[in-house]
């Protein structure tokens, strides 16, 4: 699958990310990684993602391609296995951008409130841009039968905090064949559905690709290293 062929040559060809023609470095979640958040716990030594980080980078921001396969577990489909992000030096929470490189998306994004979590459900399809605001959890799925390939810029700054997924069994909503089923570990306060557009609207951002903009005006995306220039929380 060829992603891109400036201002790098990127392919995925049998599940190796190949760019400028040399074999990227990556890392594998299998079922068995992923247990402890799905809705019916299995296990398994197939793959179900591959992370493939740092393919550029600009200070300390970097590019990294995700590829989700096209599973069921159980009647779930494929998810990242969900995380968020502390707060930068500035006191905001760092944010994310994603890009939805092929396939079609769904983005569970949730935030911590005193009275219960709120979750907003992101469907975006090929070629769209998102942002993922300061204080929000998130989880990429694949709900299709075709492959699900994602870029993403983010600061190299933070380590990513898994520890609410994993006590929670996951996100606040599991998304399965019958559809959202919620996760009664969670209290949820407010749950709404949005497209790419409307969310980025939402929170101000705009971009067409992210790897184009990120090597041609890196500095565009200042605001993933020091969020306080763009949001509050």
């Amino acid at each position: 699958m060829k992603l891109y062929r400036e201002p790098l040559d990127i392919e995925i060809l049998d599940n190796q990310l190949l760019v400028n023609g040399k074999e990227h470095q990556h890392s594998i979640r299998t079922i068995d990684h992923m247990g402890e958040v799905l809705q019916h716990p299995a296990k398994d030594h197939n793959a179900l993602y591959y992370m493939y980080r740092a393919v550029h980078q600009y200070k300390t921001l970097r590019y990294d391609i995700t590829h989700l396969t096209a599973n069921l577990i159980g009647d779930e489909y494929t998810k990242t296995y969900g995380h968020y992000h502390p707060a930068a030096p500035d006191g905001v929470v760092y944010p994310e951008t994603y890009h939805v490189l092929s396939g079609n998306a769904l983005f569970l994004l949730q935030k911590k409130n005193p009275d219960g979590i709120e979750v907003i459900s992101v469907n975006a399809k090929e070629k769209e841009t998102v942002i993922f605001p300061p204080g929000y959890g998130h989880v990429s799925i694949n709900p299709t039968n075709k492959d699900l390939v994602l870029a993403n810029i983010v600061s190299n700054s933070f380590e990513s905090d898994y520890s609410d997924y994993k006590k929670y069994r996951g996100a606040a909503y599991y998304y399965t064949t019958n559809g959202f089923i919620e996760n009664k570990n969670y209290k949820i306060k407010k749950f709404e559905q949005l497209n790419a557009d409307e969310i980025n609207k939402r929170f101000e951002f705009s971009s067409k690709d992210l790897l184009l903009e990120f090597y041609r005006d890196p500095d565009k995306f200042e605001f993933l290293e020091r969020p306080g220039i763009k949001f509050r929380n």
